[in-house]
């Protein structure tokens, strides 16, 4: 079994418990059944006394809260590792072919001087008087 960080063993043991209640009450809602069926049906079971069949629904919650306990703790370990898993194969994917927003952020660099370089001082007077700002302008009064 793996050991987990220092930080995340409040979760670990919260998902732990909650899994070990849902476990017992599934193994004592079977044991009761069970048990209610074979008092009915058995005779040697009903001559057993009520406190030694209340050591039966202990014994089955125990073994419910056990089983879904380590079953609960092995899915929260599974699910990190997982996630760790998952942010290394990003990492390496960022190493060699570089973040998304890297790659928008060298697009919008490499545009901006490929447009600034492709137009002249002369083919784009552009002064704040031009036609396109005066035509507005004067619309708008």
């Amino acid at each position: 079994m793996r050991l987990i960080k220092k930080n995340d063993d409040d979760l670990a043991a919260e998902a732990a418990m909650r899994g070990g209640a849902i476990g017992a009450l599934k193994y004592c809602t079977v044991a009761l059944f069970t048990g209610g069926v074979l008092n009915a049906t058995w005779p040697k079971f009903r001559a057993v006394r009520p406190p030694q069949k209340m050591w039966l629904m202990v014994a089955a919650f125990l073994g419910g809260f056990g089983n879904g306990s380590d079953t609960a703790f092995t899915n929260y370990e599974r699910r990190d590792r997982e996630m760790q898993i998952r942010l290394a194969n990003q990492q390496r994917h960022n190493i060699l072919y570089g973040a998304p927003g890297e790659k928008l952020a060298a697009a919008a660099s490499l545009s901006t001087p490929s447009e600034a370089s492709s137009s002249s001082p002369s083919s784009s007077p552009t002064s704040p008087t031009s036609p396109s700002s005066s035509s507005s302008s004067s619309s708008s009064a």
